[in-house]
């Protein structure tokens, strides 16, 4: 394989070059394919999107039509009543529409001629009324002629808007003579509405009525004037209308063209929440159209233009465009077929050679290591079965004691040796349950007294403290790291445990002055099998650290060695507590 490597690296480096070359420029061509192919989608989508608002607000603008053709055939000659059962249809169907109202002309000569009529069909404080710079309706002031709001159905929530003058709101005005001079329907811009006690968008929409039942020619429009027909829509109701058979993730914002900058914003159609926000936000980013304007559309409404702005949601469904990357890998895979298998093949050589050197480590270990306790346990059974009349009742005892201890820790070692299979495995159960933090630090202690020699304390600062964690884990954790400690320090040394806890971890430090650990060796000595080169004669496993860090990893904890060669060692291990 060296051979391989040597004589052909030109060849090598070729393929390489080439194959990664070629890959790149295929995955290019199929990754702008891709985008293309998204793009249109997304183009094809906002294009119904379009249709679908300008078809809605052909529909709204299309009810004052037909409302003034009802007026050319009764001659203008409508009462209230019939005016209220003409519109009650269009109500129930257009949720968009807030009021239609009509509004003649008023002279100032005939104005409160005009207001007693009113008053004598049934509205004793009607007058003509006007809104004041704080937003109050008082009595509308002199000018030379009034448009009044007449009729007003709905009458209920649009009580405000009964008697008051159009031609006194400076952008009602303009809108108003537009629409008389042209004899057109006419939108205005965003208007705050006076039927509404919040702020909201909406516009009115004007058809001017003449005398005649054709529009006039231009000179004479101003003299046969007789009023206006007009539609106070809401934008967010036209506009949720018109998109509820379309489930696009699709936002968008509207502007009005016709207006200063700072009164363009109409709304913001949020699709997550499928709901018009009047809350203006930076204009969105089009990340799937090549340009701006291809993200753009026009309205036309009243003889005004409304710009969209179309934006993916946070919802939208992205195509995942695996083409571009699927074709880049492939190409590098096939390049670097030759060239990964020999690395393959010399990577799997060493790790079989340093198997069965773990492998080989581990028997000796694990027949040293069970033996002697196994010979301990048999002595003690054969001195109880041979001399039981001979021994007294505590050499009985003792006999016992050492068998239960030293099976014990021969199970210690082969649950160790189970933990860390199972672990290798991807099979170790994790089974989390309440504890009590202090207490049960306590007990593994206690359980551990008759096989330490030296003299364990525990500090704690987790007075009724409780945590989340797998007792046997955190059982074995502990007994590994005590014994560690106990293991490799003298007899008359303490060993000590420090608890320490917050609103979100345990803190457990375990600290001897022992043996320590050889610093070029620290960061290995948590694998296993692996054992410091200063232990001397002291039996062991090498299975200790392997198995806390599998247990520190189980409970997303983390933890750290401090050790200085013949002063002792400090292990602390901090867990969450839930």
């Amino acid at each position: 394989m060296a051979k391989l490597s040597v004589s052909h690296p030109v060849v090598l480096r070729l393929a390489l070059g080439v194959g990664v070359g070629l890959s790149i420029l295929a995955a290019l061509f199929v990754g702008r394919w891709e985008v293309s192919n998204q793009q249109t989608r997304f183009q094809r989508q906002i294009e119904s999107l379009a249709t679908a608002l300008q078809r809605s607000l052909n529909r709204y603008t299309d009810v004052l039509a037909f409302l003034g053709d009802y007026y050319v055939v009764t001659q203008g000659q409508v009462e209230r009543q019939e005016f209220s059962n003409y519109v009650a249809r269009s109500l129930n169907t257009y949720p968009g529409i807030q009021a239609l109202e009509w509004a003649p002309l008023v002279q100032q000569a005939d104005r409160l001629a005009f207001e007693r009529t009113i008053q004598a069909e049934g509205y004793p404080n009607f007058q003509i009324t006007e809104l004041t710079s704080d937003n109050r309706l008082v009595r509308a002031g002199d000018r030379p002629y009034y448009i009044p709001v007449t009729y007003v159905v709905p009458f209920a929530n649009n009580e405000a808007a009964f008697g008051f003058d159009l031609n006194s709101n400076p952008a009602r005005a303009v809108a108003i003579e537009f629409a008389r001079a042209q004899g057109k329907i006419t939108a205005t811009g965003r208007i705050r509405l006076v039927q509404e006690q919040r702020d909201q968008f909406g516009f009115l929409v004007f058809l001017p009525l003449y005398q005649t039942a054709t529009v006039p020619d231009v000179s004479s429009r101003r003299e046969q004037f007789e009023g206006f027909l007009l539609g106070v829509f809401r934008v967010s109701n036209v506009v949720e209308e018109s998109l509820q058979d379309l489930g696009y993730e699709i936002d968008f914002v509207l502007y009005d063209q016709n207006v200063s900058a700072d009164q363009r914003f109409l709304g913001r159609y949020d699709a997550v929440v499928q709901q018009v926000m009047t809350n203006e936000r930076d204009r969105p980013s089009h990340s799937l159209c090549s340009t701006a304007t291809h993200c753009s559309r026009t309205l036309t409404v009243g003889q005004r233009q409304w710009q969209v702005i179309f934006s993916p949601s946070g919802n939208y469904p992205f195509n995942l465009n695996y083409g571009a990357p699927t074709t880049l890998f492939v190409g590098l895979v096939l390049t670097a077929s030759l060239v990964l298998f020999l690395s393959n093949l010399n990577r799997e050589l060493t790790q079989e050679k340093m198997l069965n050197n773990l492998k080989l480590r581990f028997f000796s270990m694990a027949s040293h290591e069970l033996r002697t306790p196994l010979s301990t346990i048999l002595l003690s059974a054969e001195s109880l079965q041979l001399n039981r009349d001979e021994l007294s009742e505590a050499q009985k005892q003792n006999n016992i004691q050492r068998i239960y201890l030293t099976a014990k820790r021969m199970s210690q070692q082969i649950t160790d040796l189970f933990t860390l299979t199972r672990a290798e495995v991807g099979k170790l159960e994790f089974n989390p349950e309440l504890l009590e933090v202090e207490p049960f630090c306590q007990q593994v202690l206690e359980e551990l007294e008759d096989n330490i020699h030296q003299r364990v304390s525990l500090t704690s600062h987790c007075q009724n403290t409780k945590a989340f964690w797998d007792k046997k884990m955190v059982r074995s954790l502990l007994t590994n790291l005590l014994f560690n400690a106990a293991k490799y320090s003298p007899n008359n040394l303490s060993v000590q445990i420090i608890l320490r806890c917050d609103y979100q971890t345990a803190i457990i430090e375990i600290c001897d002055r022992g043996i320590g650990i050889p610093v070029v060796e620290q960061a290995q000595i948590q694998e296993a099998f692996s054992r410091g080169s200063n232990v001397g004669d002291v039996a062991g496993t090498g299975l200790g650290l392997a198995v806390v860090k599998t247990c520190v990893e189980l409970h997303r904890g983390e933890w750290a060695i401090e050790s200085e060669e013949g002063q002792g060692t400090t292990v602390t291990v901090k867990l969450p507590l839930e």
